[in-house]
């Protein structure tokens, strides 16, 4: 039944852009995605895969357009999601339905088997299948671990890096994505062959490498306020000399321990740490840390969502006990208030969830929540998740706002985001490049 579902949804969306109605959204609140206030009564015309009008709604429609009745309701540019790992080319029909369903219209991938990412790139962007607009990275590129992924590439040496970053921008990646395991050397080389090829540095920041150096490296992009060794935090310490030292050496276990396929204990999760963490955290150092990543144009996407969880989620592997927990907790409020404080520094803040594509849609509006509760307004959360998307991309010409010209990604909310961020959960319709998904069908994919 879920199959013959998709089925027949694909089939009926499936209509080139010049064959498909002029739609008119009628009597809308317009939130452009720009700093401008909101305008009420407002017409926005759909054609093709275009917004061809933005028109006070008393301006009468031709005969033959297709009206949407947006009285009472909020109209908001199509969301992005800056951190989702894609699925087998075989296995994605659902989960890109399932994303569109909650808004959803442009991913940013940061993490999925080449072969497979480069497929369905192509088969959404040539309509063959229907789902977002994907920026993709290919595979995260990692340091010598014993773990055989298709997510990943294990480097061993710089010269294996360097032509893992040429075959990359071979195949037409967007972004190179760098990962935690990285040693300084297989760093530095990729980072070097990334800007030789022309493509844009993203990803974690790897355990021997400082937050603060890699403006040097040219990153533009980094998630999770660093990743699992807490790389911001500590370098906002003043005892930063002294945690990287820890740093290193949690590593090496680490390396080691999974070679001999056992688990090791990693203190970063533990009270002592994280007390003396928070307890040196310097302010003068956090705030130059911040003006860095602001003169240099490295975004953050800080993946609030899975950062709430990352103490409750290693809780049985590294033993965690309740004084564990609370301090993870005091660390996760720490994260709230950097992202905060990032923003007013003016660090380009992009909204993303990591995890796989069935769980990016739910999770995107919890992060914007969190964005919220972080200290960003919620036209801020929204921004985060479409025009600084789109201008980190450098696409904002073309999506992120709603402009006439642009793409018709848009999204119908049936409640103001502006005075409550959760309304980004009342969608009542979506529009993917032109095409119009209603309420029941939206319905239909979710509960299928």
């Amino acid at each position: 039944m879920r199959s013959l579902l998709l089925l027949a949804l694909s089939a009926s969306l499936l209509l080139p852009a010049s064959a498909q109605s002029r739609i008119a959204i009628e009597n809308v609140t317009l939130i452009d995605g720009t700093d401008h206030a909101p305008r009420r009564d407002t017409t926005v015309v759909v054609q093709g895969a275009k917004i061809v009008a933005i028109t006070s709604s008393h301006k009468r429609q031709p005969q033959g357009t297709k009206i949407v009745d947006g009285t009472g309701k909020f109209l908001i540019p199509g969301l992005w999601n800056n951190d989702l790992h894609g699925p087998a080319f075989d296995q994605s029909k659902a989960p890109l339905l399932s994303l569109i369903s909650y808004g959803i219209t442009t991913v940013r991938d940061m993490g999925a088997p080449l072969d497979d990412i480069v497929r369905l790139r192509t088969a959404t962007a040539s309509g063959a299948l229907i789902g977002p607009r994907l920026f993709i990275a290919g595979p995260l590129l990692e340091g010598p671990v014993p773990v055989q992924m298709s997510l990943i590439v294990d480097l061993f040496d710089e010269k294996q890096a360097r032509d893992e970053v040429r075959t990359l921008k071979q195949r037409g990646v967007d972004y190179v994505e760098v990962d935690t395991s990285l040693t300084p050397e297989l760093y530095w080389a990729i980072a070097e062959e990334a800007k030789n090829q022309g493509l844009p540095l993203v990803g974690h920041i790897p355990a021997e490498i400082s937050a603060g150096s890699i403006a040097q490296a040219n990153q533009k992009n980094v998630e999770h306020l660093g990743g699992r060794f807490l790389n911001v935090l500590i370098t906002c310490s003043s005892d930063e000399e002294s945690f990287n030292a820890e740093t290193k050496k949690t590593y090496d276990e680490l390396l080691t321990a999974m070679k001999e396929k056992r688990q090791a204990s990693e203190p970063q999760f533990k009270a002592e740490f994280d007390d003396r963490l928070l307890s040196t955290f310097s302010e003068d150092k956090a705030q130059r840390l911040y003006r860095l990543y602001a003169a240099h144009g490295v975004a953050q996407t800080p993946t609030l969502y899975v950062l709430n969880t990352l103490w409750a989620s290693n809780k049985d592997g590294d033993k965690l006990n309740d004084r564990d927990l609370e301090s993870g907790k005091r660390i996760f409020a720490k994260d709230l208030e950097v992202v905060g404080e990032m923003k007013k520094a003016g660090v380009p803040i992009l909204a993303g969830t990591d995890g796989p594509y069935p769980q990016g849609g739910e999770a995107l509006h919890s992060e914007l929540e969190l964005l919220v509760q972080a200290g960003l307004t919620p036209l801020q959360a929204i921004q985060s998740a479409t025009r600084d998307a789109a201008q980190f991309m450098g696409v904002s010409k073309s999506v992120g706002t709603i402009e006439r010209g642009k793409i018709a990604d848009l999204v119908l909310l049936d409640a103001n985001p502006l005075e409550n961020i959760s309304n980004t959960r009342r969608i009542n319709a979506v529009f993917l490049r032109g095409t119009l998904f209603t309420g029941d069908e939206l319905s239909s994919i979710r509960s299928h």
